[in-house]
């Protein structure tokens, strides 16, 4: 479990909190001050504050490691909705999942770290961020691991597509698909050239976190032994980026060492899709080299040229789609 550059869980937070009112509660009562004051009604209501507290705590030290808080659409109030188009320009959807990987990871990986991503891109961007879509569609060789859930890809083609209108009826004619999982590659990218048909002067941006981070620039980096920089399922890349966000959910203790995914093109990019993998563990590559310290180094490269994206993109109104 990883304990690294002060970074503070809400596990620590509750029990500082606690500490701090058990030991206010001593000194109070090692003095003789005012001690009928310190009633089973005064306990109570330190508990039930005790929360509230530690969110304050938690989320206090969060915002000030990344510099502000983005504006959320599901913290709106009635009355905005009308006009947040005009407020906001640039619409920020994270896709995630929820799918095993790992014994070390949490199942929510993908949606920790696109999440995490999306709030620093829409405060760089000024960009209104919308709720992480997390019930999304797995490959069939992660499916059968427990705690996988997906959707079949025609319907998340299907929902994607409807959240994707329902954001552009708000007014909204620029939207930025930030993606933190495979699996919704196909399906994102079918809704998206469905909808940009249907709709008038509508551009959608689509692009996955870990895409920033190419073979040649993590061999560059040095971070990790492997021939391919790290990248895998459930990988020290992938568990590095995790633990950013979240090192209270990794578990190194519980995973080995496996050896990394092998290149089958020598370096170009390639698609393969399997009904099964028999005896893969559902992760890949030297976990153990997997550290939050290197993650957050990680993590900010795949921001910072995210946010370069989407400004060039924005002061570029005049280009072309992909083809």
């Amino acid at each position: 479990m990883y304990h690294e550059g002060g970074h503070i869980t809400k596990a620590d937070a509750r029990r500082r909190t606690w500490t701090n009112c058990e030991a206010y509660v001593n000194l109070r009562a090692i003095s003789g001050e005012n001690m009928t004051q310190i009633s089973r009604r005064s306990a109570l209501v330190t508990g039930l504050a005790l929360p509230g507290i530690v969110d304050a705590v938690y989320h206090g030290h969060q915002s000030a490691d990344d510099g502000g808080k983005p504006k959320r659409f599901e913290e709106l109030v009635g009355f905005e909705a009308a006009d947040v188009a005009a407020k906001y320009s640039l619409a920020i959807l994270p896709l995630g999942s929820l799918e095993f990987h790992g014994p070390h990871n949490p199942l929510g990986s993908d949606s920790i770290i696109i999440s995490g991503i999306a709030e620093r891109v829409a405060v760089r961007t000024k960009g209104l961020l919308m709720p992480p879509i997390t019930f999304t569609q797995c490959p069939a060789h992660t499916a059968h691991f427990p705690g996988t859930i997906s959707v079949r890809p025609e319907v998340m083609t299907m929902y994607f597509a409807d959240v994707l209108r329902n954001i552009l009826h708000l007014g909204f004619r620029r939207v930025f698909i930030l993606n933190g999982h495979d699996g919704n590659i196909g399906p994102g990218r079918g809704a998206i050239a469905e909808v940009a048909d249907e709709a008038k002067d509508a551009a959608l941006l689509f692009a996955s976190w870990w895409e920033f981070l190419s073979t040649e620039t993590m061999k560059s980096l040095g971070m990790f032994q492997q021939a391919n920089g790290g990248h895998g399922h459930g990988g020290p890349l992938e568990t590095s980026a995790v633990a950013a966000f979240r090192p209270d959910l990794i578990l190194l203790d519980k995973a080995k060492d496996l050896p990394e995914p092998p290149d089958l093109s020598g370096g170009s990019p390639y698609f393969l899709q399997k009904s099964s993998a028999k005896d893969w563990l559902g992760y890949s590559g030297h976990v153990s080299e997997a550290s939050a310290e290197k993650g957050r180094k990680l993590v900010k490269i795949s921001e910072d040229s995210m946010v370069k994206l989407v400004e060039s993109w924005l002061s570029h109104s005049e280009a072309p789609g992909s083809w």
